[in-house]
């Protein structure tokens, strides 16, 4: 059996935040965690999200949470002590998302580990980076100072819950594993966590962690849409916190306010750092699905036809231009089904399977790591075909509930196939496992072997087959094109 509580933590790093806080509407990323409490509280309900932007079809944008949100939630048994924990990193490209979103209870259960979900503060609130709010160097990724404030909260509480502090496992998926990925090589993380799982989250890929000095750019463009100048302090603090929660910054793409480097909460590029003997020298799984990008190219694609060809050419592009030849080659319709199909495949190459397989392989010199590739497209999912995308396969995202043990508002577990039932037992029993030893094997469970130092020995996961796979690179052109 398992319960879960929320437990409020407390803010760290500069902020847009007043002196006196506790005015609902004052904007602050800080928000009401301006003045840490130490009070008793009732913490049987989950705490409010952190402000986001949510869209529904058809209506305006919309503002979700509130600033008093940097809470956890604690998944744990009620007698066990001394259990390995795991702490989920939601993902949501830095923008959306919250800890609350996510029902790890029968992971905990089945398991036997505790199992602790987290908020950090998004977008601008989380990772808006000006020089007029640089303090002790340091400027944005305040929602990555979140994620390490909550993580030592964890190692200085979590005995309490019957957890093991020394076992700490840090787990997420999408933003959540980029954050990983970067706290791996961020200074402030020394000693908070013991194990690594990233879970399609490479923060490798372009966009997704950018300089110091592209993030003032960024911000700065941001903040004049909203009629302040970005030098001027004062107007920034009386922007309303529904502005700040919505805005992005012109021409902004997938991660709107990136994590930044090149200051002291991140000193170098993660791709450099990773290289280093910087980086956090912990074991690491990690893999990406089959089709990552699937999923995002049902939202540009019209829902009654293909991707036309100049769509096709446009995008291909936008995404692939240092490789536009060749991956205008490579990727077609007639190799892929549909034009839809063949963009998708090569923005899941470029942005996904192969920076996580080089990921992989540059930490695998340092330490043990354990590498997977999603691969179920049959997981029943609440979506219908279109000529464009007759199946979303093996999306971003659709591992979750495997790993978690619980549906959500794409995959449907009710609807699962015994096999996939299973698949899905075998995940979480591997995932466990690794936070567990820094091992996933276990009695009754498909070998998996760490990854060679070539990229091969990928475990592949489906119903029909878990075992190793040596065309990894090869299948995604990571070599060919990508390299």
């Amino acid at each position: 059996m398992t319960s879960a509580v929320a437990i409020p933590v407390a803010v760290q790093g500069p902020s847009l935040a007043k002196p006196s806080a506790g005015t609902r509407g004052v904007t602050s990323p800080a928000g009401f965690f301006s003045q840490e409490r130490t009070a008793e509280r009732p913490a049987q309900q989950p705490g409010h999200v952190c402000p986001q932007n949510q869209t529904l079809s058809g209506h305006p944008n919309q503002v979700r949470g509130n600033e008093d949100c940097l809470s956890l939630n604690i998944y744990a048994s009620h007698t066990a002590q001394n259990l390995p924990v795991m702490i989920w990193l939601h993902g949501g490209s830095f923008e959306t998302g919250a800890g609350s979103d996510y029902d790890p209870s029968p992971l905990a259960r089945e398991q036997h580990v505790i199992v602790v979900t987290i908020n950090y503060r998004l977008g601008a609130l989380g990772f808006l980076a000006l020089p007029t709010l640089t303090q002790g160097g340091s400027a944005g990724n305040y929602g990555l100072l979140d994620q390490q404030l909550a993580l030592q909260w964890v190692r200085d509480n979590i005995a309490a819950f019957g957890g093991d502090a020394h076992n700490i496992t840090v787990f997420g998926e999408s933003a959540g594993g980029m954050s990983i990925c970067d706290q791996l090589v961020m200074p402030g993380a020394q000693g908070l966590f013991d194990k690594a799982i990233i879970e399609s989250g490479p923060c490798t890929s372009a966009g997704v962690t950018v300089s110091r000095q592209e993030a003032f750019n960024q911000s700065a463009a941001a903040i004049k849409t909203l009629g302040c100048d970005p030098n001027d302090v004062a107007c920034l603090r009386q922007l309303p916190a529904e502005k700040l929660a919505l805005t992005r910054p012109p021409k902004s793409g997938t991660v709107p306010f990136a994590p930044l480097y090149g200051d002291p909460t991140l000193p170098q590029a993660p791709a450099q750092a990773l290289t280093t003997a910087q980086a956090l020298k912990v074991p690491l799984l990690i893999g990406s699905n089959l089709d990552e990008a699937r999923v995002f190219a049902a939202f540009i694609v019209k829902p009654e036809r293909d991707l036309n060809l100049w769509e096709y050419l446009g995008g291909s592009y936008l995404l692939n231009k240092g490789h536009l030849l060749a991956s205008l080659f490579h990727y077609t319709a007639a190799a892929y089904g549909t034009r839809t199909l063949a963009l998708a495949a090569a923005s899941t190459d470029q942005a996904f399977a192969c920076p996580t397989s080089d990921l992989a392989r540059s930490r695998s010199h340092a330490v043990p790591v354990y590498a997977y590739e999603f691969r179920d497209r049959s997981v029943p999912v609440r979506a219908s075909p279109t000529p464009g995308l007759p199946s979303l396969g093996a999306f971003h995202s659709v591992e979750i509930p495997f790993v978690l043990g619980t549906s959500n508002e794409l995959v449907n577990l009710d609807a699962f196939t015994p096999q996939q039932l299973d698949l899905g037992r075998t995940m979480r029993a591997y995932w466990a496992n690794f936070a567990r030893t820094g091992d996933p094997n276990g009695a009754g469970l498909a070998v998996w072997n760490p990854l060679n130092a070539d990229g091969s020995g990928v475990q592949e996961l489906r119903p029909e087959r878990i075992g190793p796979v040596t065309d990894f690179r090869s299948f995604h052109q990571c070599d060919a094109i990508w390299k």
